[in-house]
């Protein structure tokens, strides 16, 4: 059962459970101290008690009452159901900060009580690099409730931890990620939970960015992003869909949004940002001569086996460029960027 929290006029109502009791307390929000607290005594049936009448846990009617007038100042019925218990802070002093998702296949929501693993169906060996070690706090809370952790990051005054809560060995070395989440949490505190929509979207891994938000991937064997996390100055946080380009270097220089495009087109888009292509040595594979026939010398190395990878190189003014393709078509996709500042 969570803590349940409403407010009126200069007052604050809070009932906070313990494994026997309820209690209700009123809290004087100017001088910030409690001004009546009442026991609510629990039976094993799980219903409650007072004044000798009955009702449920789930829908408890308070009733307040100003001690010596015996003045009736505020009354509620209360519906404590998991969606509630994720609109309401985890204390009464404690704030939930809001949040927005504009990803379609993502649900962000508000909560407070991370839930344990499920089963898992592989093992922790499953991925080379996966899951990974529990840096902060928080993340070490979650792994203490049996999910893998795939990576956190910084996030404003807030943590991002990425976990799973399955792994599965896929083709060329790469990872499946199931059951994946992304949870932001204030200090070791839970207070809001990404995680994918009936199953349509699967969430991987996140990592930092130059700008301060932080990067959503996929679980996929492409590992494609899906998302950045953004927090604002308020403390409220929005999960954004991805920007038409990605500034780099402090600002240096900017990659345009080239994830699937195939590599004639992104390295098009590429030189039109002020990249320009590395010429590759002359090599006796003929994929490598191919598309460099076609036009693309900056072909670095391609991978004759599994997942088919290319590598390209560029150069610019913030550093340098190395792009992945992924498949074996004529003109590949772009899988992945990185880009290693001057």
């Amino acid at each position: 059962m969570w803590p349940v929290v409403f407010k009126r006029d200069a007052a604050l109502a809070v009932v906070l459970p313990d494994r026997s009791r309820l209690f209700a307390m009123r809290l004087d929000l100017q001088r910030r101290k409690p001004m009546t607290t009442i026991p609510w005594t629990s039976r094993q049936s799980g219903r409650v008690e007072r004044e000798g009448k009955q009702t449920t846990r789930e829908e408890v009617t308070m009733r307040w009452f100003d001690r010596g007038s015996g003045a009736a100042v505020l009354g509620a019925v209360l519906a404590l159901n998991l969606a509630a218990a994720g609109r309401v802070a985890a204390q009464a002093q404690q704030s939930v900060p809001r949040v927005e998702s504009a990803v379609t296949d993502l649900r962000f929501v508000p909560l407070s009580d991370l839930p344990r693993a499920p089963e898992r169906r592989a093992t922790r060996d499953a991925c080379n690099d996966v899951p990974v070690p529990a840096r902060s706090e928080a993340a070490r809370s979650v792994a203490e409730r049996g999910w893998s952790i795939t990576g956190e990051a910084a996030l404003g005054r807030y943590r991002a931890v990425s976990f799973a809560g399955s792994l599965g060995r896929g083709p060329s070395g790469t990872c499946l990620i199931g059951d994946g989440n992304v949870g932001v949490f204030d200090g070791q505190r839970l207070v809001a939970l990404i995680y994918g929509r009936d199953g349509a979207q699967r969430i991987g891994r996140i990592g930092a960015r130059d700008d301060g938000t932080v990067r959503i991937w996929d679980g996929d064997v492409q590992r494609l992003p899906v998302g950045d996390l953004t927090v604002h100055a308020d403390g409220s946080l929005l999960l954004a869909s991805l920007p038409s380009e990605d500034t780099v270097c402090g600002g240096r220089g900017s990659v345009p949004a080239i994830t699937t495009m195939p590599i004639d087109k992104a390295r098009a888009a590429l030189i039109a940002k002020g990249w320009t292509p590395i010429r590759g040595a002359p090599s006796p594979d003929s994929r490598e001569q191919d598309l460099a026939r076609q036009g693309i010398i900056e072909v670095d190395s391609c991978s004759g086996t599994g997942l088919a990878y290319c590598a390209f190189a560029y150069t610019g003014p913030a550093g340098r460029l190395s792009v992945t393709t992924i498949g074996d078509a004529e003109m590949p996709e772009v899988s992945a960027y990185e880009v290693t500042c001057r």
